[in-house]
């Protein structure tokens, strides 16, 4: 099948076969596996549209301007770039009406949850050195009382941890007996990497937390930097691109946007809680 001149980068597992698609580490049939840190492994003016979802907020402010810069070289002259990130003014803007519901009624509980999942937005993505974080811990209390909050602003993504959670809770109380036990094979297999374990632990002693927590946060994971409309169209204009735009999740001056569904899934916004920028290579 041959490619629309369509690039989709960082595209985790949700992408279309027409385009072409890469991500750090490849995650489906005719994904490309690349650093992006190292630049876009393409030809200068090679692509008529370049798009990427939840994927510049995860590089270092300079290293989200130089990805900005190979951007613009891949691209045709004319050709639009499309950007979708988690909207640092809606998260703020939400966080600043519930502080202020709180101060007038402090002891509302819905209010204290929705809030506090506010908090999370704005900081866990950041500030986190585990896996999954705060969010993973809140999305995995038994009653979320504030369910319906959380899945409007964060998607059918966050719906889908929650219910997995549900399910296993169900699955627990059904199979209390069941454990795993690693087999012989298994535990063989596994021998190798057990004892590097063990050896950078006997190594480094109390630093094997320090160095757990580097690697963690070097894996791609957190949030690096975050933007608003403001700061993503000035970084966008400085660096070659005009005519920015905010748009929605449905209008787009790509061909047949729509058809791809890179935003959508089973006709439902994949990030509710994203802001959509456009800009045409100058």
């Amino acid at each position: 099948m041959s490619k629309l001149p369509y690039l989709n980068l960082g595209c985790g597992s949700h992408f279309d076969e027409r385009w072409t698609n890469v991500d750090f580490v490849s995650n489906g049939n005719g994904v490309i596996a690349h650093n992006l840190l190292e630049g876009i492994p393409f030809p200068t003016n090679y692509f008529e549209a370049v798009y990427h979802s939840h994927v510049l907020e995860h590089f270092h402010k300079k290293d989200g301007e130089q990805f900005i810069r190979e951007c613009n070289r891949v691209l045709k002259p004319g050709g639009i770039i499309r950007i979708a990130i988690p909207d640092l003014e809606k998260i703020i803007e939400n966080y600043s009406k519930l502080l202020s519901a709180l101060k007038t009624n402090p002891n509302d509980l819905y209010l204290q949850a929705c809030y506090d999942w506010m908090m999370l937005e704005m900081y866990d993505q950041t500030v986190r050195n585990l896996s999954g974080g705060g969010m993973l811990e809140f999305l995995s209390q038994e009653q979320i009382i504030n369910e319906k909050f959380v899945i409007e602003r964060c998607g059918h993504e966050v719906g889908a941890v929650i219910d997995y959670f549900k399910e296993g809770r169900k699955a627990s109380l059904n199979n209390k007996s069941i454990k795993y036990t690693p087999t012989f094979k298994n535990r063989i297999v596994n021998l190798p990497a057990t004892l590097k374990r063990k050896l950078i632990q006997l190594l480094l002693g109390k630093d094997i937390k320090a160095l757990n927590i580097g690697k963690f946060r070097l894996g791609g994971e957190v949030h690096l930097w975050m933007y608003d409309s403001f700061s993503l169209c000035r970084l966008l204009s400085n660096n070659g691109f005009i005519d920015v735009k905010q748009c929605d999740q449905f209008t787009s001056s790509i061909n047949e946007w729509s058809e791809y569904e890179l935003e959508q899934l089973n006709g439902q916004l994949r990030k509710p809680d994203s802001l959509f920028i456009e800009a045409i290579k100058g």
